[in-house]
């Protein structure tokens, strides 16, 4: 049966981190997590979603977090549209199916033409959002104008441009990712203390020229400390 949330408990004794979109960059993510946070196993690691799509090694990110959770590391990944559409492509015609794990270098992910089953009871059992604290986890936002927001898992995967109301939310922060953000705003808006925070840098943006996106200051996967409010910026080394 799928979680669509969970209430997560400060730990007594260790430190808490957010990972923004990491889009199959498995190197980045080993350095930011080991060369850069050095994760124990007294501390908390959230992933905000969107494992897979784009880089080079989705299958690499999601070994991780299968091997994280296997050596008992304390971690919460979160479920982002990017893993959605990789549920929604392997209930495709085959031919489908290969051309977006082509598009999107994921052979690695098929077996028998179909998502490998570990691949696919990991991506079902990932949650839409968390609520620590001072502070809600979620891949895209909330959308403050349905009138039930946090029935809204298509807005928490899809959304972009969310809008904030302290009441609803009870003046905890938002975390999410979604939107590759230049780096100087992620910075700007954890100093400024806004009460919404995106960690999505876009990290698979390294060396790429968008049309419609200004990659000047992307390229980074970003790790968020929440209780020093500190950012850690691991430049992507997988392109």
């Amino acid at each position: 049966m799928e979680r669509n949330f969970a209430y997560i408990i400060k730990p007594n004794d260790g430190r808490r981190f957010v990972i923004g979109d990491i889009h199959g960059c498995n190197q980045t993510l080993q350095e930011l997590i080991w060369d850069k946070i050095k994760l124990t196993h007294k501390d908390q690691l959230f992933f905000l979603g969107d494992f897979v799509d784009r880089g080079p090694d989705s299958k690499g990110v999601l070994d991780t977090i299968r091997q994280l959770k296997k050596q008992e590391y304390i971690i919460f990944p979160l479920r982002g549209n990017h893993e959605n559409t990789l549920l929604e492509y392997n209930r495709e015609e085959l031919r489908f199916f290969e051309w977006y794990l082509k598009k999107n270098n994921q052979m690695d992910l098929m077996k028998n033409g179909k998502l490998k089953n570990k691949y696919k009871k990991l991506i079902k059992k990932l949650p839409y959002y968390y609520i620590l604290d001072h502070f809600y986890l979620v891949h895209a936002g909330f959308d403050i104008q349905n009138p039930k927001p946090f029935e809204n898992y298509t807005a928490m995967t899809e959304l972009r441009n969310m809008k904030y109301d302290e009441k609803l939310f009870e003046g905890k922060k938002i975390i999410f990712g979604h939107q590759p953000t230049p780096l100087t705003k992620i910075q700007q808006s954890i100093i400024q203390n806004w009460p919404l925070i995106c960690l999505d840098n876009g990290a698979v943006y390294k060396n790429k020229n968008k049309r419609f996106i200004d990659t000047s200051e992307l390229g980074n996967l970003v790790a968020l400390n929440l209780d020093q409010m500190q950012l850690m910026v691991q430049p992507n080394i997988d392109l």
